[in-house]
């Protein structure tokens, strides 16, 4: 019995007005809004209540409050990729992130900055170093042989023999290049 207590939403937490309120707000303003804490369990519960009460007005209740919840949710999905996008540029620290949204937020915004690192930054390596014969792609030509590490970016790398080629996170390349371990690879045109 103490566990359905527990169960029962707080009516002073969440409500249906709660509920409409904070989706007004999500479509009114371009930036997440603070949520209350817990809001989605809160909702989830709130829900459940609802769908135990056998009623005509509960039932009708209970849909408007899906379709807010689901609105409330995909206003916010559309806005954390939008502020991934730009904090995988700037390193903007996002704001008012539940905690569910920030764990989805650093999924998006490493594979943002993983992707903009294979493909970006090699077109730009690329265009930038065409003007002159030798061209530099951000490889590096190990002269001597590296255990496997995780790089700068949290990925595995190697381990690389003696004449391995290999494109590193910018930080590791330049340790390793200080070191002496690697040297740049260019292509003579």
């Amino acid at each position: 019995m103490a566990d359905a207590a527990k169960e029962e939403p707080n009516p002073n937490a969440i409500s249906f007005d709660l509920i409409r309120r904070i989706q007004r707000e999500e479509q009114r303003v371009p930036k997440l809004t603070k949520l209350p804490e817990g809001f989605y369990d809160a909702v989830r519960l709130y829900l459940h209540h609802k769908r135990e009460t056998d009623n005509r007005k509960s039932g009708l209740e209970t849909k408007q409050v899906e379709r807010l919840a689901e609105d409330i949710y995909n206003r916010r999905e559309r806005k954390i990729f939008n502020i991934a996008l730009i904090a995988a540029r700037t390193r903007i620290p996002p704001e008012n992130l539940t905690e569910e949204e920030t764990l989805f937020f650093d999924q998006v915004v490493y594979l943002v900055k993983d992707r903009r690192q294979r493909i970006l930054d090699t077109l730009v390596t690329q265009e930038a170093s065409g003007a002159g014969s030798m061209e530099n792609l951000g490889l590096v030509v190990f002269k001597e042989e590296v255990p496997a590490f995780v790089g700068a970016d949290m990925r595995s790398y190697g381990p690389f023999k003696k004449g391995d080629i290999a494109k590193l996170p910018e930080e590791n390349r330049i340790v390793l290049l200080q070191q002496n371990i690697v040297e740049e690879f260019t292509i003579n045109r």
